[in-house]
């Protein structure tokens, strides 16, 4: 009796265990997890508060390690003004405080609206050819600020090395590609129509809002984050002393993404950690056609320094649970 009593209770466990867990864990793969942070706008810090502008990097390399922080991501507008040296000089000194790999697209501020890329080129390396590389088990593509959009032969060039490429998830850094009501940009446009061939990761800056947000484009789920702190918190008292991104916290297993969080992360004045939320997961419905789904904004924000004040440990499957986490 006590034999099958005991027979009994390990079956459940053992069922229990294959029910909770997830697929990579059950069958004895080992998950990946790091993080990847973005900012943009950065342009304020470099004119008026270079103190921060090194904070900025300072406190990324102070967290490097605890967060596994494998690339920071700035979509444009570096400085305010193209041409001063001193705004370029207080971004090099800042930069250079920090041992994280750091790749930039250009803004309208960084080049004179894409006229001039001298400075640029000669404080970061970059020119202004779109570029296509690769950030952990992403392919990364950085495309600079245009007026308009890029060239069929340019977007052709793009969207080949992303078909021919065996990573599945994709990020896409530009500096304008929607504005704050959600309404692309021309050369959002042909983004979305030429580009978005995998599940994707679209970061962005230029017009002053902060939001994170799922659609769908093309079948594939896009995830679209708009982080501009520099005018600080939307609603906020304006102060332009502010220093925030998105840190993206990614796991994945045989090199394929499962799943990847998103949390703002407050670093001047007040330095915190906001709530982490499920950005994608993989095998969870997309978003239908017309589905623009709200992710995360600045509001409601945990104080805990930490990501346990988040909700990775409440990962569950289900779009209805998924819907009702994103939901601030």
């Amino acid at each position: 009796m006590v034999i099958a009593s005991v027979s009994r209770l390990l079956f459940l466990a053992a069922l229990i265990s294959c029910v909770l867990l997830p697929a990579s864990a059950q069958s004895g793969e080992n998950p990946v997890t790091y993080s990847i942070v973005h900012l943009s706008d950065t342009q304020n810090l470099a004119t008026y508060y270079p103190g921060t502008y090194n904070l900025t990097f300072s406190t990324l390399e102070s967290q490097k390690v605890k967060y596994n922080i494998s690339a920071v991501i700035i979509t444009g507008d570096l400085v305010n003004s193209w041409n001063k040296k001193n705004e370029w000089n207080t971004y090099a000194r800042a930069r250079n405080l920090t041992s994280i790999p750091v790749y930039v697209i250009a803004g309208n501020h960084d080049t004179d609206y894409g006229k001039n890329y001298q400075y640029y080129t000669l404080y970061t390396g970059e020119t202004n050819t779109s570029y296509v590389t690769s950030v952990g088990d992403f392919d990364l593509v950085g495309i600079n600020y245009a007026e308009k959009s890029l060239s069929s032969k340019e977007l052709s060039r793009i969207r080949a090395a992303l078909v021919n490429s065996t990573r599945g998830n994709t990020i896409i850094a530009t500096h304008y590609y929607m504005d704050k009501t959600g309404k692309v940009s021309p050369l959002g446009r042909d983004i979305d129509k030429n580009l978005i061939v995998k599940p994707s990761l679209i970061l962005m800056g230029h017009l002053h809002a902060d939001f994170v947000q799922q659609r769908n484009i093309s079948g594939f789920p896009v995830v679209e984050d708009m982080t501009n702190y520099q005018n600080g918190v939307p609603g906020g008292n304006g102060d332009k002393n502010y220093s925030a991104g998105t840190l993206y916290s990614v796991t994945s297993v045989n090199g394929q993404v499962t799943t990847i969080t998103a949390q703002v992360i407050h670093i001047y004045p007040s330095p915190s950690m906001g709530k982490e939320k499920i950005v994608f997961e993989q095998g969870l419905p997309v978003p239908s056609l017309n589905e623009t789904i709200s992710v995360l904004t600045p509001s409601g924000e945990c104080s805990a320094q930490d990501l346990s004040c988040g909700l990775r440990a409440l990962i569950k499957p289900g779009w209805s649970f998924f819907r009702s986490l994103i939901q601030d």
